[in-house]
């Protein structure tokens, strides 16, 4: 019982490798090999056959040693598969969050100008001068406009109360054309005093300047709520 239980285990093994093979020539010509080796040897006298069968099982182990080769092979092919299939997942999940992003802007430029159709006529296109949390590049002066800003808006804001504030980043500037320009910010500033935290007492603040020949109007700074 024990011998028939090896004999339809090495028949499954055979049936396994001649599978592989067929779609790897180089495998499918070690198993034709094979398959004369032991079509020679059930002709050949049992004196000759013990140079027979150790030309089978050097064939048979060089066959195992292939098919554990092409099934590593394929275990990486899936794996860089799946790698680049969740790479593509968070690209586009990463492009929708920036269509979202643009989005949302352009229904904050549209609000605004229902609110006050009077800064807006004449207006021309919404333009993003600088988006912290976006991929796309920006100009060195754009990005030190953008900074100039922030800058006066917070000037502005320190000389209504007492505690001054630096400005720590700026996470959001948009421009559009009406009788010059109109800028809208959204930034972090941090309180000067020594007893606050640089990164935990970091505020949110939105602030509007218009631009204009007859220079830079901040028209608007606050905390945002």
């Amino acid at each position: 019982m024990g011998y028939d239980r090896r004999e339809r285990d090495r028949e499954r093994e055979r049936e396994r490798e001649m599978k592989t093979s067929k779609s790897n020539p180089s495998m499918e010509k070690r198993v034709n090999k094979i398959l004369r080796h032991v079509q020679k040897l059930q002709e050949e006298k049992a004196a000759d056959q013990k140079l027979r069968i150790k030309k089978i099982v050097r064939q048979m182990n060089r066959l195992q040693e292939e098919t554990e080769e092409m099934e590593e092979m394929e275990s990486i092919k899936k794996s860089e598969e799946e790698k680049n299939a969740k790479f593509m997942k968070e690209a586009l999940e990463e492009l929708e969050l920036e269509k979202k992003k643009i989005q949302k802007a352009k229904e904050k430029y549209a609000l605004a100008r229902k609110l006050r159709p009077d800064l807006y006529r004449l207006c021309g296109t919404l333009n993003v001068m600088y988006r912290r949390d976006s991929h796309d590049s920006y100009s060195p002066e754009h990005v030190q406009k953008a900074k100039d800003y922030a800058q006066a808006a917070i000037d502005v804001f320190n000389q209504r109360q007492g505690v001054e504030y630096s400005v720590v980043e700026v996470i959001e500037a948009l421009s559009v054309a009406v009788n010059g320009f109109i800028v809208s910010l959204t930034f972090t500033a941090k309180p000067n005093d020594a007893d606050y935290d640089y990164e935990e007492d970091a505020e949110s603040f939105s602030a509007s300047l218009h631009y204009s020949y007859k220079g830079l109007d901040v028209t608007h700074v606050d905390f945002t709520i």
